[in-house]
């Protein structure tokens, strides 16, 4: 889409580089993000992190290192 004002090519979102106006919105509806099925949206299908981390020993159990 160029711009209408000063026919420049590039544009960020709906702004044109060029002259800095604002682009007329497109004829096409706006997509919709589809990120999962409706029938998806339960607990089950999130995504969940998992560590495997070992805990400190106390300072009254750890031993002084010989050197």
């Amino acid at each position: 889409m160029t711009c209408t004002h000063c026919d420049a090519v590039e544009q960020r979102g709906r702004f044109c580089v060029g002259c800095g106006k604002r682009l007329p919105p497109s004829p096409l509806p706006a997509r919709r993000a589809r990120l999962a099925p409706q029938y998806l949206r339960d607990d089950d299908t999130q995504p969940v992190l998992r560590f495997n981390v070992t805990p400190r020993t106390p300072l009254e159990r750890q031993s002084d290192a010989l050197v």
